[in-house]
């Protein structure tokens, strides 16, 4: 299959010191010359009176400086921080964009629209990044309205541990998971050193008229339809009434790298199922992996 690439939007925060969703990127890929990243910053509310207008310029690349008269301006501190570490990690400085706007609509919202413009292939928040949710949570008016704007995938990158490998694709036969599975196909069919666990908590019942076999026969289709190897794709079948805590035990175990899941495909009429509760629980406790979710 021809190689794709991988297009994703990097959010980052003034905490430079706590790069996480970029960190887990760097250490995740080893194609490189697939992955291109934009570092998406979203400045401060501007004081009443003291609006600004975007510039046009784009930001100055390392080694160029706007009093020296080139047509470029300089980034904000915390993109630029961002930037560096990339390039002195050794990423291509080629397969990395700057972009910043300033608050208009409130955080989740600012990103969720360039989340939408871009038709990036996942939003990666980091640490702070689970401020976002807090965000959702915080307004019960607003959530709906949210829902149906995030068709993106998200990647929250709480702490994620280097050197990880491999995915668990957690399965129940649902639409979401499938749609979470050509995701993480398609995300790994030019990452050789990942492989997929497709896992299936028996406890949790299946769709009327299925069988476990049929459930995982069809995620691996769709990984297969990727280009993922028969050899990369294992199968795991686990039985628990506690779905999250068996999904984090067993990223604990087999130290992956991230944990996919699909959301729920009701619209939400409590703030605790905008994602759903099993989804809930890993946002808050999943430590080590990085978490995919999916509409």
């Amino acid at each position: 299959m021809q190689p794709l690439e991988k297009h994703l939007l990097v959010t980052i925060s003034e905490d430079v010191n706590a790069l996480f969703g970029l960190r887990f990127v760097f250490s995740f890929f080893a194609r490189t010359d697939l992955a291109r990243l934009t570092l998406f910053y979203v400045s401060p509310r501007p004081a009443p009176g003291r609006e600004f207008q975007e510039s046009l310029s784009p930001y100055c690349q390392p080694g160029q400086d706007p009093a020296f008269g080139q047509s470029c301006r300089q980034p904000p501190p915390a993109l630029a921080a961002a930037r560096d570490w990339l390039l002195d990690m050794g990423f291509p400085a080629n397969r990395v964009e700057l972009k910043s706007a300033p608050a208009k609509l409130g955080t989740v919202k600012d990103i969720a629209a360039e989340a939408e413009r871009g038709l990036y292939d996942a939003v990666v928040l980091g640490r702070r990044g689970l401020s976002w949710f807090d965000e959702i949570f915080d307004d019960s008016i607003t959530h709906r309205l949210l829902w149906e704007s995030i068709t993106f995938p998200l990647w929250v990158c709480r702490n994620p541990a280097r050197h990880r490998r491999n995915v668990l694709l957690c399965a129940d036969g649902s639409e979401q998971a499938l749609r979470v599975a050509d995701h993480v196909g398609f995300i790994l069919r030019d990452e050789p050193e990942h492989s997929v666990t497709i896992f299936h908590n028996r406890a949790l019942g299946l769709p009327e008229g299925e069988r476990v076999e049929q459930i995982m026969a069809r995620t691996g289709e769709v990984l297969l339809q990727n280009g993922i190897s028969e050899e990369r794709i294992d199968y795991l079948v686990k039985s628990s009434k506690d779905a999250a805590g068996l999904i984090l035990k067993e990223a604990e175990r087999g130290e992956y790298a991230a944990v996919a899941v699909g959301r729920s495909a009701d619209k939400p009429d409590t703030l605790s199922n905008i994602f759903g509760s099993t989804s809930l629980t890993l946002l808050r406790k999943l430590e080590g992996a990085a978490l995919w979710i999916s509409k």
